[in-house]
Order: structure tokens, then C-alpha cells, then sequence
């Protein structure tokens, strides 16, 4: 099996079955590096009568056992609940103060082996181009074939991140703001393909910057966007979501049509694309892909609920 050349940042916290397949991957390429890191658990009691902090060490016990071949290991376990954006874009931050470069996993963020290799490649060609932020491993083009088909090259470049299974640099991540109290005018300054899209994501970024969403992922876009960055989006998909409709899911409780994508296992030598310049006909088609309406419904709606539930704990 070849091996990942990368360190690996693994993000877990309460789903052991999800951790144990995603772990599996992970292990098939015997990284040099692994991080781990764990939110706290919550005082939470499931309908089993089981405490969320058993299942929280029962986790991490499993990763720290079952890390089998030689490598480094690092550990970021902690003792309280921060949530996921605290926690998430946290230990990130901890992944770059000792990595120049390096692959972020999530518990349910299940790869194909060529990710790994994918995200190497990737991760030393593009090291020194201050334009490129951070590589993907998802795609959402099985949903729409004709696009696909178009494709010539093995990835494309594109104004969208997306971070189920993913790579970066320390000097993109530098460059994250988890808080910004100039956003309105900032984002005013952002090119977006149409109206609809800009109001869209104004009224989800704003929703974000006033503590509506606790989430890590919203301000990293917006960090590239501000900086006109780029990310790395393959053709072919090499990540599987395996956490949804789950209770214990944290922002993927229900069905998604996202759930059973197939994943590849992609070629190489990679095909490059002939310039470094984001291709906005690719982009487009991928918008009306992941961003319907109805996804911006479900997040709106989150907001809604949230607004209510501290309302009616205050």
C-alpha cells in the first residue's frame, strides 16, 4: 500500500463506528505524522443511558491503541466542551503551529486510498503559489455527468472549499478569521457570479459573524474570498459523508442526497490544468449543485430554531 507523505490532523469526538472506518483508511497509508484531536464531552446522556463522555474516551482509548505502524503522535484530548467552531478551528490552528503543510479528516469524512497520494502531490506543488489555499477531495459532479464529462484535466481551480477531506498550508490558514468586526464592508468588496448567490451567502455569513451558527467552515470561505484565493476541486470524487442521519451528527442530522456517492480511486500521473486561474463555467455548474435552495432553506431554518432556543432561555 503506498504510503501518505503528509501529516494527517484526525478530528473526532463521540461516533466510534464512524472513527473506526474512517481510521481504517488512514492506517492503510501509515502517515508519518498523526494528530488527533477531541472535543470535551458535553453532560449529555444518550437513550441508552449512556454518558457522552464514555463515548468520548471510548474513542479516544480505540485511537491510541490501535495506532500500529512507526509514526509521530500528537494529542490534543480535551477536558471541556468548546463546540465545533471553537474546537474545530482550535485544533487546526495547534495542526499548523507545528506543520508547515498537512491533510485534515474529519470522523466521518470517509477517503479513498488516492486521496491521501492526491493531497501529497498537491501539497508540494502548489507550496510556494500564495494563490492556492487548500485542496479537496470531494466533488460534486456525479450529480451532474455532462459537466464532468467536459472536464479534461484532473482537478480543476475554484473559488469554492470544500472540507470533507481536505489539505492546506500554514501559510493559507494564517490567514483564517474566526471573527470579523469589518464584515459588512469586506464582503461588499467580494466578487460573486450573481445576485442570488451574494444574497445568499450575505444573509448565512451574517448570521454567522452576529454568533448565530457554531461552525468552523463559514469564516474559512470567507477568509478566501476576502484574499481572492483558490482551492484545489478534483473531478472525480474521492470522499463519502458516512455520518449522516444520525442523531449524534453534529450538522448533518438528516437524509442529503450527498450520503451514498461513490468515491474513486483516481489516476496517475495526474492531469494538470493548463493555467492557474479559477475556471467560473466550472464553478457555476458546481453552484447549482451544492448551493439549491433548499440546503440555504435548512440553513436558515437553523438559524431560526436557534434564535428561538436562546430566546426562551433567556
Amino acid at each position: 500500500m503506498a504510503a501518505c507523505k503528509s501529516p494527517i490532523l484526525f478530528l473526532t469526538f463521540n461516533r466510534l463506528d464512524t472513527t473506526k472506518e474512517v481510521f481504517n483508511q488512514i492506517a492503510k497509508v501509515k502517515p508519518p505524522k498523526i494528530y488527533l484531536a477531541s472535543d470535551g464531552a458535553r453532560d449529555k446522556i444518550d437513550t441508552f443511558g449512556i454518558k457522552e463522555k464514555d463515548k468520548v474516551d471510548e474513542v479516544r482509548e480505540f485511537l491510541i491503541s490501535h495506532i500500529s505502524w512507526d509514526c509521530e503522535i500528537k494529542t490534543r484530548f480535551l477536558s471541556k466542551n468548546l463546540g465545533c467552531k471553537k474546537a474545530v478551528s482550535s485544533a487546526i490552528e495547534w495542526f499548523f503551529d507545528n506543520e508547515e503543510y498537512g491533510i485534515i479528516l474529519e470522523d466521518d469524512c470517509f477517503p479513498s486510498i488516492s486521496f491521501f497520494r492526491f493531497c501529497d502531490e498537491m501539497l508540494e506543488m502548489y507550496k510556494n503559489n500564495e494563490k492556492i489555499f487548500m485542496v479537496s477531495g470531494w466533488s460534486a459532479f456525479d450529480f451532474d455527468k455532462k459537466t464532468k464529462d467536459s472536464i479534461n484535466s484532473s482537478y480543476y481551480f475554484s473559488k469554492y472549499n470544500h472540507i470533507w477531506g481536505w489539505a492546506s498550508w500554514r501559510r493559507a490558514w494564517k490567514k483564517y478569521e474566526l471573527e470579523n468586526k469589518n464584515f459588512i464592508d469586506d464582503f461588499k468588496k467580494i466578487k460573486f457570479d450573481s445576485r442570488k448567490e451574494k444574497n445568499e451567502y450575505k444573509k448565512v455569513l451574517s448570521a454567522y459573524f452576529r454568533g448565530e451558527i457554531d461552525t468552523w467552515d463559514y469564516p474559512w470561505s470567507f477568509s478566501i474570498w476576502k484574499n481572492n484565493g483558490l482551492c484545489i476541486y478534483p473531478k472525480n470524487n474521492m470522499i463519502k459523508n458516512i455520518g449522516f442521519n444520525r442523531d449524534d451528527a453534529t450538522h448533518t442530522t438528516g437524509e442529503s442526497k450527498y450520503q451514498n456517492m461513490p468515491i474513486y480511486e483516481i489516476c496517475f500521473p495526474l492531469n494538470h490544468p493548463d493555467k492557474i486561474q479559477r475556471n467560473q463555467n466550472l464553478d457555476m455548474a458546481n453552484y447549482k449543485i451544492i448551493a439549491s435552495p433548499n440546503i440555504f432553506k435548512r440553513i436558515i431554518n437553523k438559524i431560526k430554531r436557534y434564535i428561538i432556543k436562546r430566546k426562551t432561555k433567556d
